[in-house]
């Protein structure tokens, strides 16, 4: 059940694009939505350096910058409630912390049990590039719950496809369990897909059996089946086909050695920006 959403604002254009998609679906699934402010040691360190500032009084402009922050995030959530309560959303409220930003996410998201976090993103490289430091990646690897990824690009309409892209994971069914009751309110069917190097009657065996233990598992869910191939490429070939298909949001499952963890290792991502118009949907391995 998803009954608890969280959205971190930096008031950015970017984190305010994921407070949209984060309020909706929140009205669709009549969850409440929580929007985290993280006041960080950098925010202090730009106050404090600022060479316009004069020492006497750089720590009224630090009381001022924090409170209007505060001041400008109550305001923030009473109107996506005041927008939004009536389409289902249960609650909208706020929290204003300090220190640093991932922590606090993670810390807060888990001691109060979140369901999601919707988190904005500029591409690929705050989703994937994990050695480069990327506040998204770091909360992907160590969020108590999914993460949805959202580009600044992506404009929110109602999800009526949902992909999910496996090479057969033990934690599939799971995932698919779990992804099955977020696209429940909108209908959405669920596209699984499987990404394959090379074709041969192995291969054609392990995804029929594949399909025989999701369909058993789930025999209600409205699932579609593909198949996608690869050559040395694979986020080429999931966005590629997402965007082949019209997909509204791309699921992903984040697990150490699976084909997702090994996409940090190529080269070639660092210089194209993929899923740049459409959400992705990131679950960790059950632990």
């Amino acid at each position: 059940m998803m009954n608890r959403i969280l959205c971190p604002v930096d008031f950015s254009e970017c984190s305010l694009n994921a407070v949209e998609f984060a309020a909706k679906i929140g009205a669709a699934h009549q969850a409440s939505l929580t929007l985290i402010h993280v006041f960080t040691e950098e925010e202090f360190g730009k106050t404090l350096s600022s060479k316009k500032t004069p020492d006497r009084y750089k720590q009224p402009t630090i009381d001022d910058l924090t409170k209007h922050a505060e001041d400008t995030l109550r305001q923030l959530s009473e109107e996506i409630l005041r927008m939004e309560g009536k389409h289902g959303l249960a609650d909208c409220n706020y929290q204003f912390t300090y220190g640093p930003l991932n922590e606090q996410i993670i810390d807060y998201a888990q001691e109060y049990r979140y369901s999601m976090i919707v988190m904005g993103t500029t591409g690929v490289k705050d989703i994937f590039e994990e050695y480069i430091g990327s506040n998204t990646a770091k909360t992907i690897k160590q969020a108590p719950c999914p993460v949805l990824c959202v580009p600044t690009a992506a404009n929110y309409h109602i999800p009526q496809k949902i992909m999910y892209a496996t090479d057969y994971q033990q934690e599939d069914i799971n995932v698919l369990t779990r992804l099955t009751l977020f696209a429940e309110p909108f209908r959405a069917r669920l596209h699984v897909v499987h990404m394959y190097h090379s074709e041969n009657l192995r291969e054609q065996a392990a995804y029929q059996d594949f399909q025989k233990q999701v369909k058993d598992a789930l025999p209600q869910a409205q699932l579609q089946f593909e198949k996608r191939a690869y050559k040395d490429d694979v986020v080429r070939s999931i966005d590629q086909h997402a965007i082949d298909q019209s997909m509204d949001i791309v699921a992903l499952l984040h697990q150490r050695r699976n084909f997702f963890e090994r996409v940090l290792e190529g080269s070639t991502v660092k210089d194209i920006s993929y899923f740049a118009t459409y959400p992705v949907l990131v679950y960790r391995e059950a632990k």
